[in-house]
């Protein structure tokens, strides 16, 4: 027996009975020896020939597990780190991200009957007025409507009307939580900057902390962003709001201030005008629930002052809101309609500097008559004064709906004067209204 016989009489029986892949293997390896003969010019009793079989498995074994070593150390980095080695899904121009603050964003709404989508205008930008995103989960549709194919009885002879499932088939799904955030300067137009003030400052929501000028509350927040974003002169903000079925709702109050936050900065970053430092919230969010008060009347929102003729059934709600060294919110809606309340009044006093900055504009070049301090207007149901109280410019800002103003007592004018006094007392500083 030649050299090259007993090498491979040797590997055959080292296959048949050692290896245990089975009659295949050996038919893929007498294949493979069969090319690698050709290749070697048709010598088949070349020394080593039967091997390379062997080692091509090998090889493929090796980069199996070298491919489970990466997976499971992707898992260990995952674990380790709660982050996932794929990108996950972004929305608001990357300033959102899923598995994240409230439901629209969490896990939960990408999957077990929910769909998830985001749409988003250009981003933020000088050269664009506003910039808006969104986040919506609806409902999934049912597949299992959809096997007609399967179907035992022959519409021709049934009397069944299939025009419901076709109904429903093209029917909207049906939307269960949406969260939207808005880039945009304070409007310059006098009514549209009113009913955006009666948002920004609506007392549901409790004030940012760490010093951020802004608000933050369970059905949504706003956030100054820093001056260098201002846009002729008006502040730009950001503002975040949602529904949850019917309900206006986002989440927690820490949900929202996340939000505010990431936004703000993306935001800022996109147009150009971000700080040296992120803006960033440390400190614990404050609780958003509000002093709900039965009625409007004398002292409401416990602010002296201001008064409003009480009557035996009053369907105005006051709330109050923050009260802080510098800046306090009273707001009063009208509940007519239980299930959409609607704005009846507020009262504001901002001593932080970007939220008096958003009354910018407002309060004209001089006193708004004898006795008053500062500059200011006060006119029909609104009035807005700007003064000076312990060398911090201070604003305090009415704003009431028609049937509030027509039950303030002795008149609108007076209520205005009695509450910005008493409020500038309370926070320390001399009358800015003449006394009456």
């Amino acid at each position: 027996m030649t050299d090259g016989e007993e090498a491979k009489e040797a590997a055959e029986a080292a296959d048949n009975g050692g290896n245990s892949d089975g009659e295949g293997d050996a038919s893929a390896e007498r294949d493979a020896s069969a090319g690698g003969d050709a290749s070697a010019g048709g010598d088949r009793n070349a020394p080593g020939a039967s091997a390379r079989p062997r080692l091509t498995r090998r090889r493929k074994g090796i980069g199996a597990v070298v491919c489970l070593a990466v997976l499971a150390a992707a898992g260990l980095g995952t674990w380790a780190t709660d982050t996932w080695p794929f990108d996950k899904e972004s929305y608001c121009w990357g300033a959102w991200q899923e598995d994240s603050g409230p439901f629209a964003l969490s896990d939960r709404a990408a999957g077990d009957g929910y769909e998830r989508s985001g749409k988003e205008s250009a981003p933020p930008s000088f050269s664009s007025a506003r910039a808006t995103c969104s986040v919506r989960v609806v409902e999934s549709a049912d597949d299992s409507s959809d096997d007609s194919s399967s179907s035992d009885y022959d519409d021709a002879d049934s009397d069944y009307d299939d025009s419901t499932d076709q109904d429903t088939a093209s029917a909207e799904p049906e939307e269960v939580s949406r969260v939207t955030a808005e880039f945009g300067a304070v409007p310059r137009e006098a009514d549209e900057r009113r009913s955006w003030l009666s948002d920004f400052f609506d007392a549901k929501a409790a004030p940012l902390p760490d010093g951020l000028p802004g608000f933050a509350g369970e059905e949504g927040g706003a956030l100054v962003l820093p001056k260098a974003c201002d846009r002729d002169g008006r502040p730009t903000a950001v503002t975040v709001h949602g529904m949850q079925g019917t309900t206006h709702l986002v989440g927690t109050e820490s949900d929202v201030a996340g939000l505010l936050v990431a936004v703000a900065n993306t935001a800022a970053e996109k147009a150009g005008c971000a700080g040296d430092e992120p803006i960033r919230v440390d400190a614990p969010v404050a609780d958003s629930g509000t002093d709900d008060l039965s009625g409007a009347g004398k002292d409401t929102c416990r602010i002296p002052g201001f008064d409003f003729a009480e009557r035996e059934e009053d369907h105005l709600r006051p709330r109050v809101g923050a009260v802080e060294d510098d800046v306090q919110t009273c707001s009063v809606d009208d509940e007519t309609d239980v299930s959409a309340p609607g704005f009846a009044g507020q009262f504001v006093m901002a001593q932080q500097p970007r939220l008096a900055a958003l009354f910018t504009g407002m309060t004209g070049g001089g006193p708004p008559g004898k006795g008053w301090r500062g500059k200011g207007k006060v006119a029909g149901r609104e009035g807005v004064l700007s003064a000076e109280c312990g060398g911090e410019r201070t604003v305090f800002y009415m704003n009431l709906g028609e049937e509030l103003r027509s039950i303030a007592r002795p008149g609108a004018r007076q209520v205005f004067a009695r509450t910005a006094n008493s409020v500038a007392e309370r926070i320390g500083c001399d009358a800015v209204a003449p006394r009456s």
